[in-house]
């Protein structure tokens, strides 16, 4: 029975420094904030995401990115999963052209290989997609134009009825 206990103490012991030793490794490299340009894309764009890494240097750095359709709360089954090479020191970039015309957002997760092992950072980034390619400032209603083309009537009405006078 003794040595049952001892086998059993043995085992905890190795397990809780394994743990411990687990939870140092990845402690070792800390995420800034994943940052997007342009900040509200179109579908189907072209994008550049950035992080600071710091802390261990990690052997790859890759950007999971995920299309979704907010509209019917579905993500697409093609995620793209891009590598980041270095910059500069401690910052990584990658450029990724999104897929999909109906998507409305994208969620990105950063990915560091540090002594081997697969990091994920702990903040994602979810960014919203502006619903044209025009960029976010046009909706799409109309403004000047409606003014313009009652301008344009109006004279057009003028000119008619001076000719029909004469």
């Amino acid at each position: 029975m003794k040595n049952g206990k001892k086998c059993m103490l043995f085992a905890m012991i190795v397990c809780i420094g394994e743990a411990a030793l687990c939870s140092a490794v990845e402690a070792q490299v800390t995420f800034g904030d994943i940052s997007v340009s342009p900040s509200s894309p179109a579908p189907q764009s072209t994008i550049t995401l950035s992080i600071a890494i710091s802390g261990d240097t990690p052997s790859e750095v890759r950007v999971r990115i995920e299309e979704c359709d907010g509209n019917t709360g579905i993500c697409f089954s093609d995620v793209q999963n891009v590598s980041m090479p270095l910059v500069s020191t401690g910052n990584y970039q990658a450029s990724a052209t999104l897929k999909h015309a109906d998507a409305t957002y994208i969620n990105c997760t950063v990915l560091a290989k540090i002594n081997g092992n697969w990091v994920p950072s702990a903040k994602w980034k979810r960014v919203d997609l502006s619903e044209n390619p025009n960029g976010p400032g046009d909706n799409g209603t109309p403004g000047f134009e409606l003014l313009l083309l009652l301008v344009a009537v109006g004279l057009s009405f003028i000119l008619l009825r001076r000719k029909r006078d004469k």
